[in-house]
């Protein structure tokens, strides 16, 4: 079955020619190698999701980002600091193999730290997930996590069920707050 959609996937276009993986790693520059139109086309649904959580923080104050309308205590801007983390844990961890340095897991936010900053912050990780993106660029390349090898296909989905997720959170939790709605 696999052959069979191989063989579809080369007669519609698609190259049937090995291709060559950056490594990545913290002492070489990373390399952009061609991006498959699969990753391709990954990498723009999940730029678009980027895009979507970057506009329910737009225009938010910084108590209204730090607001929460349920129960649970998410808010806008806690939901940015976690899919900062989710950005450097299956990019630079996951994917590259250096430490995860952004973000954090949890959503509660520092008063010290500013929208502005975790703005910038979301926009630096996503950068850096980008390259290495551009790096790896084919979804069958090998990637492995706690002993187990996968494929990229299997990161770049998981981080665009994240951000997905959170972002339909954001949306409702900016609605609750001053009514603006749409992507």
């Amino acid at each position: 079955m696999i052959r069979r959609a191989h063989q579809s996937m080369v007669s519609q276009g698609w190259s049937d020619q090995p291709r060559h993986h950056a490594r990545v790693d913290d002492n070489k520059p990373l390399r952009s190698a061609d991006m498959t139109p699969e990753v391709e086309q990954l990498r723009a649904a999940l730029d678009g999701l980027r895009a979507g959580v970057l506009k329910k923080l737009a225009g938010l104050g910084e108590s209204d980002a730090r607001r929460s309308t349920v129960g649970s205590g998410t808010n806008v801007a806690g939901l940015v600091q976690h899919l900062t983390y989710v950005e450097s844990l299956w990019f630079e961890e996951i994917t590259a193999g250096r430490k995860a340095t952004r973000g954090q897991r949890s959503m509660q936010i520092d008063p010290a730290v500013s929208v502005r900053t975790l703005r910038a912050e979301y926009r630096a990780a996503c950068d850096t997930s980008n390259e290495i993106i551009a790096a790896i660029g084919d979804a069958d390349a090998p990637v492995t996590r706690n002993g187990t090898t996968r494929n990229f296909r299997w990161v770049m989905l998981a981080v665009i069920g994240e951000t997905s997720r959170h972002a339909g959170h954001a949306d409702i939790i900016r609605e609750q707050i001053d009514g603006q709605t749409g992507r």
